[in-house]
């Protein structure tokens, strides 16, 4: 059985997952994004306090023209992600994927201290230097940009995930 197959199968089939899956929608804006990616670079959480952002851009995907201009985004997008770590100024994540669903797609989730500091990263010379790097290489783009929702950070024995909600 392949691991996707196992994915859909044996977890979204569990009664765990079911649970969840009724119990979910009341609590989210969006549907569930049940695509898969695998992390490049960056940082999750660059202090590590786990401070409550004010504005989360979770929903930055990338669409490549061909596979070949994925590695291109993706060269440039790590090459980003080394930069920001570097310089973090009110960044609080950025981090960078790739899909698995696919050969054409990345993801970029940030989180920032403040509405002024998302528009400074907006504007930094190396984001705009990496749009510009990548612009022939790049299909489309679409991003989603999510506030607080007062729930914090979750726990699950080790992994530590961020929830907000939609503008």
């Amino acid at each position: 059985m392949s691991s996707r197959q196992d994915l859909y199968e044996t977890h979204l089939g569990s009664e765990a997952m079911a649970q969840f899956l009724e119990t979910i929608p009341a609590h989210t804006t969006t549907d569930l994004d049940l695509k898969h990616y695998a992390y490049i670079a960056g940082f999750l959480d660059r202090d590590g306090d786990r401070k409550e952002c004010a504005i989360m851009m979770l929903d930055q995907r990338i669409t490549c023209k061909s596979a070949i201009a994925r590695e291109s985004v993706l060269s440039q997008l790590s090459q980003l992600a080394d930069a920001v770590q570097k310089d973090p100024i009110g960044v609080l994540t950025f981090m960078a994927f790739r899909s698995l669903d696919d050969e054409v797609g990345a993801r970029i989730y940030s989180r920032f201290e403040s509405r002024a500091a998302m528009e400074a990263f907006i504007m930094r010379k190396g984001v705009n230097d990496f749009w510009q790097a990548c612009k022939e290489f790049v299909s489309g783009m679409e991003q989603r940009g999510y506030v607080p929702n007062g729930k914090g950070w979750l726990h699950r024995g080790g992994e530590t995930v961020e929830t907000g909600a939609a503008l």
